[in-house]
């Protein structure tokens, strides 16, 4: 089974490959990133000014690479729309053309097909949560530094180079589950809906009030939506507020987030092999 899966996610990975929009959904977020970032250190220095300050809010090139990072797939983030409408058009663009058929002749599992489609699209997310990394650890590096975080009254070394770096990884990884729950959320409805382009219009219809819940106490606790921030925003206060921590914060991310993935690819699984393909 796990020979399948792995031939059948290869052969995914190869035709993602040959989208173009694959590419650009790469080079829009790395370059909507950017903008994410420099505008969170323009635009307070602006104000700043404007106001007759003296400068604009403290930044680290750690708080700066994280905002890079993270920023462009906030709730409401360009880059999220764009994952949902690449994604949503997963399989329901093989069922519109009727490729589909060709695949399901063959001896291949229908649980294995959502399976490695699943795989692949969390490959894709990887691929870009690594190039947004390494591009915002080079500008955050080469803006702020990055050094021991020291506090000036003292001196003290508050938290070291290797610590930083660390807590950078774990925001990178939130940041790819969140990434990756908005793609399973977009491949369940591609599951759902044959037509491409209905796919992808429901996706981001649908999105929409799913992250507006986050604003109600009583839903806010249990919507992914409400945490896609979370991994940018403690970082940037254990910088600079230097009283944050992981948790548990953390834990409740991780267990919504796994929770969600498990529903919409359950789903996915469940309604899939009931699927007629015509």
């Amino acid at each position: 089974m796990l020979s399948r899966i792995f031939i059948l996610t290869k052969i995914e990975l190869y035709k993602i490959s040959r989208l173009k929009y694959a590419y650009f959904l790469v080079v829009f977020v790395v370059i909507n990133a950017f903008l994410v970032g420099l505008g969170s250190r323009i635009f307070p220095e602006l104000l700043a000014a404007l106001r007759g300050g003296g400068g604009g809010g403290s930044f680290d090139g750690y708080t700066f690479a994280s905002i890079i990072a993270s920023g462009t797939f906030s709730s409401a983030g360009a880059g999220t729309i764009a994952m949902l409408a690449f994604s949503g058009s997963l399989i329901s663009s093989e069922t519109d053309s009727g490729t589909i058929k060709n695949i399901l002749v063959r001896p291949v599992n229908r649980a294995d097909f959502i399976i490695s489609k699943a795989a692949a699209l969390f490959v894709y997310c990887l691929i870009i949560v690594i190039i947004t990394a390494l591009l915002s650890i080079a500008a955050g590096s080469f803006l702020y530094g990055m050094g021991n975080i020291i506090i000036p009254e003292t001196g003290e070394v508050f938290r070291t180079r290797a610590a930083m770096l660390g807590n950078l990884g774990i925001s990178y990884l939130m940041d790819l589950l969140s990434i990756y729950t908005v793609g399973c959320m977009g491949l369940f409805l591609s599951v759902l809906i044959n037509n491409a382009g209905w796919a992808v219009i429901t996706a981001l219809v649908v999105y929409f009030p799913v992250m507006f819940l986050k604003n109600f106490q009583i839903f806010s606790a249990w919507i992914f939506t409400s945490y896609m921030d979370l991994g940018q925003n403690i970082l940037r206060e254990m910088a600079v507020v230097k009283s944050r921590s992981w948790t548990p914060e953390i834990y409740y991310f991780l267990a919504v987030n796994l929770c969600t993935i498990i529903v919409f690819l359950g789903l996915s699984l469940v309604i899939f092999r009931r699927k007629e393909i015509n």
